[in-house]
């Protein structure tokens, strides 16, 4: 892609996991941005930590409320700002955000993060990790390709959704949704965004087909970021669909919209496939092994955001993780499977208290509301939360509204909404599983 260098650039930043090193404290599968953040800063607290993961930029596109990166100390990361944002969802007026939305380098993210695990002195091996084996002393031995063997106390899993093999999730769970997306950053005549503004959603429908065809069973949104007057990422969007929406749909619904807007494409830059499980099940937190990032169902279960809440949350992980292998160390003992049981449920309880369940559950509830509805029902939903207060819309895209305030957050809602939105989120309440699970988990003390 262009502006993402190919140049393999971590094993020679970063000195290699060598054979017959100490021990490690911890070892950090996975070189996103969550396994990189993990990896730093709990070298930063003094662990000894080694980063196993193949070496690969950062490909997708990364948009983010410029207040949040700045908060992480990442705004130089930051390559392209809009002072505000705009959401579409019919012909009628659209809502204008009242927040700046950046769009993340990605090329600088990973030069950012690798900086911050090469001052922290992070140890790297290049390669796929194919199982964890616990040894008769208790500690880890994580196997890689070419028969490598790497011994650590404790093993956190960041390797993205498709971790599966080296964790165990709760059997029984809500069933794995999907939010699929097909972008294009292109040199385009008739422009119709205005490029001081990023486009959040737009849901209008540009078609206007009255016979029903097999895109319908799918409702898709526009976010475009305008670079230029000419220079535009578009990327249409299935915001979750309980089957992943085909990506040659998504991409005729956008080639469809452009030809309806008037928009020629006079070159493409770069072209972008995003597949993002949401929901599903949480990890089984009895296991050994911890996990982090998408691995650890830290996607928000209605909107596929992760790497902001990611990158916020590995400070306090990184804290808890050492804090418990410090305090370990200082009694003195070698870590039976006993002792690292009860290491690892500790970690896993920091990362989702009950606290975090009943927000996770209300998102939940949310999610399977969104994939019962129609076209129409979904600019009805959106209507509503964007004339919710701020600080509500806005925490819970962040992930930062308390399971109270989520509460209020449905209160308001229902107060708001028209009658048959009404209707619905009763209807769904009553009907729907996930009304249950939340009640449930919401009365667990």
């Amino acid at each position: 892609m262009e502006g993402v260098p190919v140049d393999k650039v971590v094993p020679f930043k970063l000195p290699p996991i060598s054979v017959g090193d100490d021990l490690l404290d911890l070892v950090v599968i996975g070189c996103g941005p969550a396994g990189l953040a993990l990896a730093a800063e709990s070298a930063k607290l003094g662990l000894n930590v080694g980063l196993i993961g193949l070496d690969l930029p950062f490909t997708n596109n990364y948009g983010v409320w410029e207040d949040e990166f700045k908060d992480l100390g990442l705004e130089r990361c930051i390559e392209h700002v809009w002072q505000d944002t705009i959401v579409f969802l019919d012909d009628d007026k659209p809502i204008m955000i009242g927040r700046a939305y950046g769009r993340v380098s990605r090329h600088l993210l990973h030069e950012e993060l690798l900086r911050r695990c090469v001052e922290s002195g992070v140890k790297y091996l290049s390669s796929k990790v194919e199982t964890i084996i616990e040894g008769i002393d208790g500690h880890n031995l994580v196997a890689c390709e070419h028969n490598r063997v790497v011994p650590c106390r404790l093993v956190t899993v960041a390797s993205g959704a498709a971790s599966g093999k080296l964790l165990q999730y709760e059997v029984g769970g809500p069933r794995v949704s999907v939010q699929t997306a097909y972008g294009i950053e292109v040199e385009v005549e008739n422009n119709p965004y205005d490029p001081s503004l990023m486009v959040f959603m737009d849901y209008r429908d540009y078609a206007k087909q009255e016979v029903p065809c097999i895109e319908a069973q799918y409702p898709t949104f526009l976010y475009a970021m305008p670079l230029s007057s000419t220079r535009v990422f578009f990327e249409e969007t299935c915001l979750a669909s309980k089957d992943a929406m085909p990506f040659d749909l998504l991409k005729k619904k956008l080639v469809s919209r452009h030809e309806t807007m008037g928009i020629w494409i006079s070159k493409v830059y770069e072209e972008e496939w995003s597949y993002i499980p949401v929901g599903g099940s949480l990890p089984n937190t009895e296991q050994k092994n911890l996990a982090f990032g998408a691995a650890a169902s830290l996607v928000h279960p209605a909107t596929g955001y992760s790497v902001v809440r990611s990158l916020s949350e590995a400070p306090n992980y990184a804290s808890v993780i050492a804090n418990i292998l410090k305090k370990d160390h200082s009694k003195g003992m070698v870590t039976s499977v006993r002792n690292n049981g009860n290491i690892s449920m500790q970690a896993w309880n920091t990362l989702w208290p009950q606290e975090r369940k009943r927000q996770r559950a209300f998102f939940l509830f949310g999610l399977a509301l969104i994939l019962q509805l129609d076209i129409e029902g979904i600019r009805t939903f959106f209507h509503t939360f964007f004339q919710l207060p701020n600080w509500m819309w806005q925490g819970f895209l962040g992930s930062t509204l308390s399971s109270t305030d989520l509460i209020l957050f449905a209160f308001y809602m229902f107060v708001i909404a028209p009658n048959d939105m009404r209707k619905c989120l009763v209807r769904h309440l009553l009907s729907d599983p996930t009304g249950a699970t939340m009640i449930r988990t919401y009365l667990t003390i």
